[in-house]
């Protein structure tokens, strides 16, 4: 079985390490042949040490990006590695890439090539969110193609499969679900000595910077809860940390830091608007927090996860606005539910249980080459 896994995001990519490279090592461990191909736009900002060793990896290709990108010329780029290949599986990260997929496939129709497209999202609808028609439009026209080809698919959530199949009638026999996982070789329950119920009830948000993420809506609201510690964690620092003295802030940790200081959490929290494009996401954080044994506070939503939050509140708290959280218990989650938790997250939303699905549709694909 060869794979090559094809990412467009550049290793600049907030989910590079955690789903990128994490999921081509755990292929790796399962003596899968894979090899990694990078498309990098040239003005992207990079780490060179992170680059020169990535570079030196004989499973690691390259091919350089514009800022704007070349479907047909890329494709050849990619096709022009893989000529020396035959029976391949080529699986493809994000809408831009299966379109390359789709064309390399066209290109080496002698070599016979398997696409496997993620469906990450509901790439249309977050273009028409931010206000971005040309890319709306864009998007649609390469959907229309991606879905009526002969090619296999993962979406990130039944939901999100419903909507597109409403639209493309989607082939569900070469279709699987598996959500954005979290690496469960990192963030792994550790069970505590004994429950301390006298401590106040810790929150954890972690997260990107960015303005979607509300997080200055939600350390506003946890200033006013002395009963509660909340604990901001960011890829970056923060430019003005604005809170009380139970609100700390963290940046730049790496997920090995996150997963230790996860340890002494209660709950982790996401605050996200209920657009359509979030109601079908599966967001990793919140597999994390779930990995780490702690109970979520979703406010407004919690992405396709926020039904089975409503539903089973062992795994977490919905509250339908920000000001609930002045209001809401938060007591102390104690040893067994956060074991049901933890037990929960390694056997539906962990990489884990992600990669026995991916096996298997590889397999499939496989076998559909030999036929």
């Amino acid at each position: 079985m060869k794979v090559y896994y094809l990412t467009l995001e550049g290793i600049s990519s907030t989910v590079f390490e955690s789903q990128v490279w994490a999921f081509k090592n755990r292929l790796e461990q399962q003596n899968i042949q894979v090899k990694l191909i990078i498309g990098q736009k040239l003005k992207a900002r990079v780490k060179i040490k992170k680059l020169l060793s990535l570079i030196k990896n004989q499973n690691v290709k390259f091919i350089s990006l514009p800022e704007t990108i070349n479907y047909l010329k890329t494709a050849k780029k990619v096709a022009l590695l893989l000529k020396n290949e035959s029976n391949i599986i080529l699986h493809c990260r994000n809408i831009e890439a299966a379109y390359v997929g789709l064309l390399v496939k066209q290109e080496l129709s002698n070599k016979t090539v398997q696409v496997l497209y993620d469906v990450r999202g509901l790439v249309e609808g977050e273009a028409d969110f931010f206000n971005k028609p040309i890319k709306k439009n864009m998007y649609e026209k390469l959907h229309s193609k991606l879905f009526k080809s002969n090619i296999y698919f993962n979406f990130v959530s039944k939901e999100l499969f419903d909507l597109y199949n409403q639209k493309y009638s989607v082939s569900l026999d070469k279709s699987i679900f598996c959500n954005s996982a979290y690496d469960d070789t990192i963030f792994q329950f550790i069970p505590k000595e004994k429950d301390d119920l006298n401590t106040p009830s810790k929150v954890l948000y972690v997260g990107g910077n960015q303005a979607y993420q509300k997080i200055d809506e939600i350390v506003n609201v946890f200033s006013k809860r002395k009963d509660v510690e909340l604990t901001v964690v960011t890829s970056k620092k923060l430019k003005k940390k604005v809170g009380a003295a139970n609100i700390q802030f963290e940046h730049g940790l790496t997920p090995s830091q996150i997963n230790h200081l996860a340890d002494s959490f209660d709950y982790g929290i996401i605050y996200r608007d209920d657009e359509l494009f979030n109601q079908i996401a599966t967001p990793t954080k919140v597999s994390e927090y779930w990995g780490k044994g702690l109970k979520v506070i979703a406010i407004n939503s919690a992405g396709a996860y926020t039904n089975l939050i409503r539903q089973n509140k062992r795994l977490g708290v919905y509250l339908g606005s920000i000001e609930e959280v002045e209001t809401v218990e938060l007591s102390k989650i104690l040893f067994n539910d956060r074991q049901y938790i933890a037990r929960y997250a390694k056997d539906n939303v962990s990489q884990t249980a992600n990669l026995k699905k991916y096996l298997a549709h590889y397999k499939k694909m496989t076998e559909s080459i030999r036929e």
